[in-house]
């Protein structure tokens, strides 16, 4: 199986606050609304996970090293 959403990393905070959206549109959406701030985010990136079952994409996402495949891109 594979999930597949848009990712933009915070720029001056902990991953878990980065972008992540389903479309590029939303991501965008995003990504301008916090630019209208002052922050500067990077542009939208596609991300791909491949996973064997809803539980395997579970483990992958609460493991240790967990979002490994987002510093792949």
């Amino acid at each position: 199986m594979k999930l597949t959403y848009w990712y933009s990393r915070c720029p001056n905070d902990s991953n878990c606050y980065s972008i992540r959206e389903k479309t590029k549109r939303e991501a965008l959406a995003k990504v301008q609304w916090a630019a209208n701030g002052g922050e500067r985010w990077a542009h939208p990136i596609k991300v791909t996970i491949e996973y064997d079952s809803a539980f395997d994409l579970m483990v992958q996402c609460m493991t240790e090293d967990s979002g490994y495949w987002e510093s792949e891109v």
